[in-house]
């Protein structure tokens, strides 16, 4: 998705331009864009008399934020140990190849999904857990999250 002029100036009056809502500002580009664009945070800084440091400091304190494009579909596959124990370091690396993806936050070339690895999803009774943008999957498998990819992949074409 290209950044328009317009799509900035939108959020910054979403929040009356008042900059102690910058987080929440952060959080609007990222959930319309997928992550921070530079010229978004340098409109920003600009807009609101914030240094651009400070912007940066706050993308990349806060996992919510990335910098660089993450998939529409963001998938977590946990790691912690339970999920370790059950084939989650496995199911990271098929989700990975299936998604033809050399490391993780990487996004697809169509823009679709981006993949990462996560300690923990805090249900480690339904290891090995993947969540895919806010669905939660246990007990799943390699399998079972290449099927869910083909459906997803399905119904954006």
């Amino acid at each position: 998705m290209e950044v328009q002029p317009n799509d900035v100036d939108n959020i910054v009056d979403r929040w009356r331009g008042d900059r102690s809502y910058l987080i929440e500002m952060l959080q609007d580009v990222q959930e319309q864009f997928h992550y921070i664009p530079k010229e978004v945070a340098e409109k920003l800084s600009s807009d609101l008399d914030v240094p651009l440091t400070h912007i940066f400091h706050i993308t990349t304190f806060y996992k919510g934020f990335t910098l660089e494009p993450r998939g529409k579909y963001p998938i977590s596959v946990c790691t912690g140990t339970a999920c370790h124990v059950k084939g989650g370091a496995r199911i990271l690396e098929n989700v990975m190849r299936e998604l033809n993806v050399s490391r993780e936050g990487e996004a697809t070339p169509d823009g679709l999904f981006s993949v990462e690895s996560v300690r923990c999803l805090g249900c480690c009774g339904l290891a090995p857990v993947v969540t895919v943008g806010d669905d939660v999957y246990g007990r799943t498998s390699s399998t079972k999250v290449n099927r869910l990819i083909k459906r997803i992949k399905g119904k954006e074409r």
